[in-house]
């Protein structure tokens, strides 16, 4: 995966946790999930799932804080 790539994918993450962290949020993690990983299905492997992909980027993103 080049740089372009993973800055696109890991600012989808970004907007995710952000979404899930606000107070007025009524979507469950998973629904979130769905949402943002649909942006950047084009840019993910097939397998394994895309939202579990992003899963994985947002647990990344969220450590390094």
């Amino acid at each position: 995966m080049d740089i372009l790539t993973n800055n696109v994918i890991r600012s989808q993450a970004k907007e995710a946790i952000k979404e899930f962290s606000q107070p007025g949020n009524t979507l469950t993690y998973r629904q979130i999930l769905d949402k943002h990983a649909l942006k950047v299905a084009h840019l993910l492997p097939t397998r394994p799932p895309d939202w579990l992909q992003l899963n994985c980027v947002c647990h990344e993103v969220y450590a390094e804080k």
